[in-house]
């Protein structure tokens, strides 16, 4: 009876320990070649540098900002590089501050790098710069971006957008 209850309590203790031992799968990254990918992006955007832009996403890229990425379609590369160029070409300056980056790995395995910061720029003829929160979610897949989804408060941009139709009229 004696080895029988010391069998039972070493078998326990075995399976605990075994159970311990599981190696942990990191998915949280501060530093990771996707990251760097992505970081790559938003310089190229943020210096209207198309060509090194788009060396950054795979052929078959789809970009939703402020849409609901499910039931939309999504920009191409080309209908992107065309916002690309709308964005920058009425405004004095274009940049991103107090950047956080991110990377998380989903348990199927897809790999999304998450960029937070602010947004500031200023419309050319208007003295209000616009200060906004943005976030981009990068899906990475052999070193390029296969999904961008952005979310960032339009208001701002459409209220400078009125104040130049405003003083254009007058």
């Amino acid at each position: 009876m004696k080895k029988l209850h010391l069998f039972i309590v070493t078998a326990i203790l075995i399976g605990i320990v075994a159970c311990q031992n599981e190696p942990v799968k990191k998915q949280y990254f501060e530093e990771a070649p996707e990251i760097e990918i992505a970081k790559k992006a938003v310089n190229a955007f943020e210096n209207n540098d198309p060509e090194s832009y788009r060396t950054c996403f795979a052929d078959t890229v789809k970009f939703w900002h402020n849409q609901n990425w499910v039931t939309e379609s999504g920009l191409t590369m080309d209908e992107q590089l065309q916002v690309l160029e709308n964005v920058l070409s009425n405004k004095e300056y274009f940049r991103y501050e107090n950047r956080i980056w991110e990377m998380i790995i989903q348990d199927g395995g897809m790999h999304w790098v998450h960029f937070y910061a602010n947004l500031k720029t200023k419309f050319i003829g208007d003295d209000v710069e616009i200060d906004v929160p943005i976030h981009i979610a990068f899906g990475v897949v052999d070193n390029k971006i296969v999904y961008e989804l952005g979310i960032f408060d339009m208001h701002p941009f459409y209220l400078a957008e009125q104040r130049l139709k405003e003083a254009s009229a007058e």
